[in-house]
């Protein structure tokens, strides 16, 4: 009960840390990968403490996170691209948005990857005959 008690009560500061390491990681140290990490460790500290139950539609829809932000990341790739001349260009002149949208993509990818590799450990996504 304390070990569950402490996952719920720490899970929601790491992943709100994770979140601001990943929105402002173009001004300060930090990023899409260090964000994502952090996102990673909060959720999989509520799969350690809590078990598989309270992470299984997690679970179920992990291959889809992991897809989304392939994709999101190669689509602000390619309007970089057809806005500005060459791949990853900034869309606005002057302003990092660029750069946010990014971290929030890599942030997104890396939290998918870590959270697929934790499940899958947990045999969560072990399909069964």
């Amino acid at each position: 009960m304390i070990v569950k008690t402490a996952g719920r009560a720490l899970a929601p500061f790491i992943l709100l840390s994770g979140i601001y390491v990943a929105s402002f990681g173009f001004l300060s140290p930090g990023g899409g990968f260090q964000g994502g990490i952090l996102l990673a460790s909060g959720v999989i500290l509520i799969l350690v403490t809590h078990g598989r139950k309270e992470v299984k539609r997690l679970a179920e829809n992990i291959e889809w996170f992991e897809t989304f932000g392939a994709f999101s990341f190669l689509v602000v790739g390619l309007i970089g691209l057809f806005v500005g001349g060459y791949l990853f260009s900034n869309l606005l002149p002057n302003t990092p948005l660029t750069c946010i949208v990014l971290d929030l993509v890599i942030a997104l990818k890396v939290f998918a990857g870590t959270v697929a590799v934790f499940v899958y450990f947990f045999g969560l996504g072990v399909k069964e005959c």
